[in-house]
């Protein structure tokens, strides 16, 4: 009797045992490491990640005569800042144009164009998007948005610009504002990028994704300029129009 009850004893914490191992969970690996950036390289490899097309651009080398593109970087207290710059024309002289793209980096990845400045950029070289304007504190012309990357772009256009407009009247179309100033404001209020209009009106910021608004400027000879605009930039490049009044009617 006491060998029957010892052995059931047995077979029951044999039981108890397996279905505990049964109920485990499962074991898995490691948690991705969240991106850490510890050094210039990594900065400017982050960059090229969010932009690929600055693919292929390497640092800048002192030594080498004729370059066009590289890139350069500083560490700050909070992170790093990577200039990456575009030249052509003539580069074995010195290169006849250039744009330049400033991103800051954070420690943790996110990387913010600050600056943007340098004539448009034309087909077939890194940063070209075929498009108007430009983007930075210095207001110069051209440059635009990298392939693949994210923004807001668009035209100042003034109207109406006769007394009776006809539809179809070409004579009768809105005319683009050049030299007008564009400001960008992120959504607390601090200023993102402006650009200065080009010849034929046109401004583009290249921005991350994320709720803006743009402050068009006040412009030469014009009754009344356009209020705020609100602008949500998502995962391609928005295009807005800014208007102008004449005061034509």
């Amino acid at each position: 009797m006491m060998r029957s009850l010892a052995a059931l004893l047995l077979l029951l914490t044999l039981a108890a045992c397996s279905g505990a191992a049964s109920t485990a969970p499962p074991s898995t690996g490691p948690t991705p490491a969240p991106t850490t950036i510890a050094t210039i390289e990594d900065a400017a490899a982050r960059v090229i990640e969010v932009y690929p097309a600055f693919e292929g651009i390497g640092p800048q080398d002192p030594s080498i005569i004729g370059g066009c593109c590289w890139w350069e970087g500083t560490e700050t207290s909070d992170g790093f800042t990577v200039t990456f710059e575009v030249g052509w024309g003539d580069c074995p002289s010195g290169c006849i144009d250039r744009h330049s793209w400033t991103y800051a980096v954070s420690r943790d990845g996110a990387v913010t164009l600050t600056d943007e400045s340098g004539s448009p950029v034309p087909s077939g070289l890194p940063g070209a998007d075929g498009g108007t304007g430009s983007n930075g504190g210095s207001g110069g012309d051209g440059g635009g948005i990298p392939p693949g990357g994210t923004g807001i772009q668009g035209r100042a256009l003034a109207g109406p610009t006769c007394p009776v407009v006809s539809v179809n009247d070409p004579s009768c179309i809105d005319r683009p504002l050049a030299g007008v100033t564009i400001i960008v404001l992120t959504a607390n209020g601090t200023e993102a990028a402006r650009a200065t209009t080009d010849a034929n009106g046109g401004f583009a910021f290249s921005l991350p994704p994320g709720p803006y608004t743009l402050e068009p400027g006040p412009a030469e000879g014009i009754l009344r300029g356009s209020g705020p605009i609100p602008v949500v930039v998502g995962d391609g490049v928005v295009i807005v129009d800014v208007p102008y009044d004449t005061g034509i009617r």
